[in-house]
């Protein structure tokens, strides 16, 4: 899974407030097998902060061309289409169109030859009213790329835009900005757009990230734990909630021991998953000081298996290694493919259970505990 990241922009202060927007960048493409539209994400998604009284599309274009200008080339002659009113009625165009050939004809005669241009060139805007020329009316700068107001993820529309009005935007509401193929591969300069400046933070060296021993996990889940403020004890006598400890001891232990290691932190506000790696023994895990039977036996335990999980919070792929118990060997598996595996393998930040087996053969014998004895366990 990768990190989504976005360029920025630091905003003025002038005391305004600000509205921050992801915007994406998106190309209009045709769906050959229903001959309908659709669009396609592409290059790296960027952060604006503008005032929230200039929620405008006029605003907004001239906004994200400034911050794109490092890698988007505007022709160097302004193009020009038909007339438009002060308020702005254009919303983007189809790029380089018919009569753009025209004006670069004209560019060398001054203002009369974009009085020409005027004339005869239709408004091939997207979404450009047809109004009559008039005096009054100045040509409007053509733009290069529409926008849209979409979903978090850039993917869906989820309302419409309305010329020369405050666009109503709330806290999942993102910006895409739609480019046609032609525009896009003329103006966009991909190469350009993924350089970046290394900090000097990067250049120093990265801190390893922090390794835990399963020893040190059963330690954890059998000390004794002070309830929080917010995870109080109900108590049966006083009939009042109140702040207690608990811990959790092993009476005795299985011939085969599965040991779930907690992956995934949860809080009131937030669920994630720990790629910490948890260092685990292959051979000789010993367990006989955990467990409380004063008359339990030895209990040391080999490795014999252990499942893996690859991705995030409801989603992912599972893999395992097992040991085969006739020749010794170790394989691993990942759906229908097995393959032979070795020993430094096995311990990776993707391992999620794992299966021991007691050396000695004979079963343990031991007398009831309190409580039905368990199989599994689960560590910290």
């Amino acid at each position: 899974m990768q990190d989504p990241r976005y360029e920025v922009c630091k905003p003025s202060e002038d005391g305004s407030e600000y509205v921050t927007l992801s915007v994406y960048f998106r190309e209009k493409t045709m769906r050959q097998s229903s001959n309908t539209s659709g669009t396609i994400l592409f290059g790296q998604p960027l952060l604006i902060s503008v005032p929230k009284h200039k929620l405008t599309v006029d605003h907004l274009y001239s906004v994200v061309l400034e911050q794109i200008s490092r890698y988007v080339k505007l022709p160097l002659v302004e193009e020009y289409s038909t007339p438009c009113s002060d308020k702005g009625t254009c919303n983007g165009s189809n790029g380089v169109v018919e009569g753009d050939i025209e004006e670069m004809e004209h560019q060398d005669g001054g203002q009369e030859g974009k009085e020409k241009l005027v004339e005869v060139d239709p408004c091939h805007s997207e979404g450009c009213m047809q109004i009559e020329p008039a005096r009054d009316l100045q040509p409007c700068k053509k733009q290069h790329f529409t926008f849209s107001l979409v979903n978090s993820s850039g993917t869906s529309e989820i309302n419409s835009i309305v010329e020369g009005k405050i666009l109503k935007v709330n806290a999942f509401s993102a910006l895409a900005i739609d480019w046609d193929s032609d525009t896009r591969r003329l103006l966009f300069d991909e190469q350009e757009a993924q350089a970046f400046e290394k900090h000097g933070s990067m250049l120093q060296p990265q801190k390893k990230k922090a390794v835990v021993a399963l020893r040190d996990c059963i330690e954890l889940f059998t000390t004794m734990e002070t309830l929080g403020e917010h995870d109080p004890w109900y108590c049966p006598n006083c009939k009042k909630h109140q702040q207690a400890t608990k811990k959790f001891d092993l009476w005795s232990l299985p011939r085969i021991l599965v040991v779930h290691l907690k992956r995934f932190s949860y809080s009131r506000y937030w669920r994630d998953k720990l790629d910490t790696v948890v260092e685990f023994p292959i051979r000789g895990l010993n367990m006989s000081e955990f467990v409380c039977d004063p008359r339990a036996g030895s209990y040391v335990y080999d490795l014999i298996a252990v499942s893996n999980h690859y991705g995030a919070m409801g989603v992912g792929h599972y893999t395992a290694y097992a040991k085969n118990k006739v020749n010794g060997n170790w394989y691993y598996f990942d759906d229908s493919s097995v393959s032979l595996a070795s020993e430094d393998q096995i311990v990776t930040k993707a391992a999620y259970v794992l299966f021991y087996q007691r050396r000695n053969s004979e079963e343990h014998t031991a007398p009831s505990p309190p409580q039905e004895e368990c199989d599994g366990m689960d560590t910290n």
